[in-house]
């Protein structure tokens, strides 16, 4: 059995899909990182030569072993009152994965040294500079679909990535060819628009939006939803999943707006911090459970929204404001007239004067 195989029934042990694939520059992302780096800073690498280089962060290295791991979750149907609950994406409730596949690698790591005199190695989930999904294509994993997923043979579009470079010479594996062929369901049931033939518009799509750290602009807050984190409908419509969601594990993904406003630093520790949603940080779900009542549509929502307004935390106040603005109900209008006379910063006073000028 030859090396390559050995790896990949460690793999297959642990219900993992592998790749692997050589440290030859990923000359062809050029162009693209470019383009899209400002907008994606605080989420990526910023030296786009480390991005397209893999020697720059691993001199010696010559191979890269990808791991492809299935999501292991999919959404149980709520059978409560959902009006005052936010949504997780399917992909930020189990275990997570960064942890989880960093075990794997962990393994890997002392299966090889075991076998291999002088093995090196490095490894990363969502913390390496290289751009994962090109990594996993041209290691053979997949290959990359109109919802702009890499679509694996296992998995579907249902799996999180990470990579090890190492410095053992190894066989590449062949590229996976594969399209959609004229479905388009990904782009037809994106609630954003931001999936079309073309291109993905990465500022529209509400995982994306969820992640930012800012306070967003009401029309975009509209396109959220109701959504805490992430977004799963370009995966859960796409036939080429569902096989694998029915192999999944039902899991709610519903969670109380309200406990998450009132999340504590403890609470937060115990339970969301543990998962793929927790390393964004408390403020930035609450910020986002704000927005959500915004689009609840209820009278309900406003005793939330109230004490959102008084929050000492200016990101969580200014996307109040525009949540009752959203909510759009006298009682709210009412209470943002009321709100700027106590407003300390002058920035949301002055967003509030002009907002109760035109209501």
């Amino acid at each position: 059995m030859t090396l390559e195989q050995e790896i990949k029934q460690f793999a297959e042990h642990r219900n993992l899909e592998v790749g692997i694939t050589t440290t030859e520059p990923f000359l062809e992302l050029q162009q693209i990182l470019i383009e899209n780096n400002s907008d994606l800073q605080g989420f990526v690498e910023q030296d786009i030569t480390k991005r397209i280089y893999p020697c720059k962060t691993m001199p010696e290295a010559k191979s890269i072993i990808v791991f492809a791991m299935g999501y292991g979750v999919r959404k149980k149907l709520q059978q409560c009152d959902t009006t005052l609950m936010g949504e997780f994406s399917i992909a930020a409730v189990a275990t997570d994965y960064h942890i989880a596949l960093k075990e794997h690698f962990k393994a890997l790591e002392q299966f090889l040294k075991q076998k291999i005199e002088g093995f090196e190695c490095k490894y990363f989930v969502d913390t390496g500079p290289l751009v994962d999904r090109a990594v996993a294509v041209r290691a053979g994993l997949g290959w990359i679909g109109k919802n702009n997923c890499v679509h694996t043979a296992k998995f579907g579009s249902l799996a999180f990535f990470g990579y090890m470079m190492t410095n053992l010479s190894l066989k590449q594996n062949k590229q996976i060819i594969g399209d959609c062929g004229s479905c388009k369901r990904c782009i037809t049931f994106c609630p954003t628009g931001a999936l079309s033939e073309k291109r993905f518009d990465m500022k529209k799509c509400i995982s994306y939006l969820t992640q930012t750290k800012t306070v967003l602009s009401v029309d975009v807050m509209k396109t959220m939803s109701k959504q805490l984190y992430g977004c799963d409908v370009c995966q859960i419509v796409c036939p080429k999943n569902q096989k694998a969601l029915q192999c999944f594990e039902q899991k709610q993904t519903s969670f109380s707006l309200e406990e998450m406003l009132h999340c504590s630093n403890k609470t937060f520790s115990q339970n969301i911090s543990k998962t793929a949603a927790g390393w964004r940080g408390k403020k930035i779900l609450q910020r986002n459970a704000v927005i959500a009542l915004g689009n609840s549509g209820t009278i309900k929502a406003l005793p939330l929204l109230e004490q959102a307004l008084k929050d000492e935390r200016e990101l969580i106040r200014h996307t109040a404001i525009r949540a009752v603005y959203n909510l759009n109900i006298p009682e709210g209008f009412l209470m943002l007239k009321q709100i700027e006379k106590i407003e300390k910063s002058e920035e949301i006073k002055q967003e509030l004067q002009i907002i109760n000028k035109m209501l």
